[in-house]
């Protein structure tokens, strides 16, 4: 993206929104925790107790010693998993969230964004990042918890012990701090990296997978594995980048941690000589010293999956940014819709392109009539289903619907009066009745009805689960033609005045085609039917025929009128029966 990206400051807050509505589950987690850190300073008063007073003949039963340290770990054990369950009950509600508000800023983007986003880049932001980063964020969180409140604690007990030597103890955080930052910045600036060559990775095997047939077509394999070898290599060289310095962070806070205890163990040392402190009192001070340098090791590895979740949240927020459709309308549509359509002086050109789509095109499509647009490919017959279904505004000029301006219709109740069958079949890896009857109730009478109509019925029936049977990604598991048919038939399902059949029977066989056309002559005079076909027989019975050229009406009429006149329309009727 060419917009600055936000720090990681913002992205922190943006995560902790959607923390927010489980904060309770936060709070339980943080007091399970606090439990256990509570027992942590236990572990070296009972040393103290016992080097203290535990050598003495009259001293307390040994018995008590096991009991205590044992009871102490069975506390923390269940306070532990309070603390880890709780969190866990918290990051997975989060990461619910966060998926369908990802998914629902996709559906809701322009539909320009779909021409440069790779299917593959969204179902990682959508799917595995939120997973990924807050994973991370809450490893991070039951280190913080785990490790930074017994810290707190033990802390607080040496300062009771001995608060000269604690405090001195804390000389070697403004060096411990100076490095961790050193390498945060290049960890962020690694991290980032390695996760745009993990995109452009995910984004070659969405390429690999959906034009698979491109691809063996050209015989391109080799040339494919050596792409997909370079960004493979690309991404390993970041990844191993990003964890040589993570690799770092351990050892350098361990030698500064190092230098402080071999100072502190050393003055200590040299006070209980000058001052025959008792062995019980520098035993303690030891132990906690121990604990509270462990807990900091722990504590100065935090950076890592703070960074690298908080940059995979980045990019993964970035989805939030993407424009959304805009819809200017504030009305329904006058109900109910006859489905007369009028374009008038409409022009239309596409960003970068050097001419517009539509250039001052007219065109009347009366209710009820079956209208036929053709012409050759870049004639701008796609373009206007473009328009009517409200995915771009015209640049100039005015839609009609039943003479009442679509500009003020809300998108939705514009885009329910029309059911669509594509040149571009999609289907969804569901039954063939959830297909058919997409985002509808499903009635078994009408689903019967339509896959007749679709010459599908035969088909479905002689399958073991009829119409349970689940079609696979984009229909995978049916032919071209039988994709086409199923198609047709969620289009015939839907109750929609107006119906565009943009290409749809060109993958059909001659018999196939005749039965489809059969059946839409039976909505004929019920129906707005608009036809765009290469096929002219698909197109002759239609009541008016409009060969479009360069953005406009080139000539309109029926198709004996069109033959008659011997234009344009004549001459790709007769190359057709020439081929």
């Amino acid at each position: 993206m060419s917009e600055p990206q936000p720090d990681l400051k913002t992205t922190a807050r943006q995560v902790l929104r959607y923390v927010r509505p489980y904060r309770w589950g936060a709070v339980f987690t943080f007091l399970a925790y606090l439990g256990a850190a509570i027992t942590e300073p236990l572990i070296p008063h009972l040393i103290k107790t016992v080097f203290g007073e535990g050598f003495q003949p009259d001293a307390f039963a040994i018995w008590w010693v096991p009991v205590v340290l044992i009871g102490l770990y069975i506390v923390r054990g269940i306070f532990g998993f309070l603390g880890s369950y709780l969190l866990s009950w918290t990051t997975w509600h989060t990461v619910m969230d966060l998926r369908r508000a990802l998914a629902a800023a996709l559906l809701k983007a322009d539909a320009s964004v779909y021409t440069s986003l790779p299917a593959g880049n969204a179902v990682s932001k959508i799917v595995n990042d939120p997973h990924q980063f807050m994973t991370l964020l809450a490893s991070a969180s039951i280190t913080v918890l785990r490790d930074g409140l017994p810290t707190i604690a033990t802390l607080g007990y040496l300062l009771y012990l001995n608060w000269q030597l604690t405090l001195l103890s804390l000389v070697t955080l403004p060096l411990m701090a100076f490095v961790m930052k050193r390498i945060n910045q290049r960890v962020q600036r690694i991290g980032a990296l390695s996760y745009d060559a993990q995109m452009r990775l995910a984004a070659k095997v969405d390429d690999l997978v959906r034009a698979w047939r491109v691809v063996r077509s050209f015989d391109a394999a080799p040339h494919e594995q050596e792409q997909f070898a370079r960004l493979s290599k690309d991404a390993q060289q970041q990844a191993l980048k990003n964890s040589a310095t993570n690799a770092t962070i351990q050892p350098l806070s361990q030698l500064v941690a190092a230098i402080g205890l071999s100072l502190i163990i050393t003055i200590a040392l040299y006070q209980a000589r000058q001052h025959n402190t008792g062995v019980g009192e520098f035993a303690a001070f030891i132990t906690g010293l121990l604990l509270l340098s462990s807990r900091l090791r722990h504590l100065s590895e935090l950076s890592q999956p703070i960074v690298n979740g908080l940059v995979i949240a980045r990019a993964c927020f970035s989805l939030f940014q993407l424009p959304a459709e805009p819809d200017t309308g504030q009305s329904g549509l006058k109900t109910p819709v006859k489905g007369e359509l009028a374009l008038k002086d409409i022009r239309l050109q596409y960003p970068g392109a050097d001419k517009p789509a539509l250039d001052g095109l007219s065109l009347h499509i009366p209710a009820g009539k079956t209208t036929a647009l053709i012409g050759a490919s870049g004639a701008g017959k796609s373009s206007v289903i473009h328009l009517l279904l409200g995915f771009a505004p015209p640049d100039a000029g005015h839609i009609l619907l039943d003479g009442q301006d679509v500009a003020g219709v809300r998108k939705a109740d514009l885009r329910r009066q029309f059911a669509v069958v594509s040149q571009d079949i999609v289907l969804f890896d569901s039954s063939i009745a959830d297909n058919v009857a997409y985002a509808q109730d499903k009635d078994p009478a009408r689903l019967e009805q339509v896959l007749r109509a679709a010459h599908l019925w035969d088909f479905v029936q002689s399958l073991p689960q009829g119409l349970d049977t689940i079609v696979g990604a984009n229909g995978s598991k049916l032919s071209g033609g039988q994709r086409q048919r199923l198609a047709i038939a969620r289009a015939l399902y839907k109750e929609a005045p107006i119906w565009v059949f943009d290409e749809a029977t060109s993958a059909l066989d001659t018999e196939s085609e005749r039965a489809v056309q059969q059946a839409l002559e039976q909505w004929q005079g019920k129906k707005t039917l608009i036809l765009i076909a290469h096929r002219l027989s698909t197109v002759r019975a239609a009541d008016a025929i409009h060969v479009l050229a360069q953005g406009r009406v080139l000539e309109s009429g029926s198709h004996a009128e069109l033959l008659a006149r011997g234009g344009a329309y004549a001459t790709m009727v007769q190359a057709q029966v020439g081929d």
